[in-house]
């Protein structure tokens, strides 16, 4: 079973990135763990097998159709999706956040950046944003899961580092 997770999208339309939409198409399902935006992205979304909840820029017509919170289970895996994480580099919180909804992996988002902490045999992973990322580049995350065990990775879906083109960032370095 593959899944990849994303959040932050942050489209007012369907304008993502060619290697996340060849990601999208290849698995079994989608969690977007908020912040489409808008509704018209969202119902894109909804096109493919989609776990989701709302983020906080969320339009009312996406936030009226999606909850805060999201849990499902998946060859015997057990898996929570909020959006909003915390501001910090201490993901404590979001570790006992899902040991509260007794989940193995919480997916989360918010931070515009990937991220992914073990601790107390949870997982708390947020996947970064494919078109808006903060501190990180353009991410979303893959989670394969085989006889109940679980792989984790990120692919970057396109050269865009913190909002910056990757290629006029590097011209500007010193070398």
């Amino acid at each position: 079973m593959k899944i990849i997770a994303l959040a932050d999208t942050h489209l007012e339309q369907w304008k993502i990135p060619k290697k996340l939409e060849e990601l999208l198409k290849s698995a079994d399902l989608i969690v977007h763990a908020g912040d489409f935006t808008s509704y018209e992205v969202y119902k894109r979304f909804a096109d493919f097998n989609l776990v989701a909840v709302h983020g906080n820029m969320d339009d009312e017509n996406v936030k009226s159709e999606l909850d805060e919170i999201a849990k499902f289970e998946l060859e015997r895996v057990k898996f929570g999706v909020i959006h909003a994480g915390n501001y910090t580099n201490e993901f404590h919180d979001l570790i006992y956040k899902a040991m509260e909804l007794e989940v193995d992996v919480l997916i989360f988002g918010h931070l515009h950046r990937f991220v992914i902490e073990r601790r107390k045999g949870v997982v708390a992973i947020c996947p970064g944003s494919p078109t808006e990322p903060r501190m990180s580049i353009a991410s979303c995350a893959e989670i394969e899961i085989e006889e109940g065990k679980i792989a984790f990775k990120r692919h970057v879906v396109q050269p865009l580092l913190c909002s910056m083109e990757v290629n006029s960032f590097e011209d500007r370095c010193w070398r």
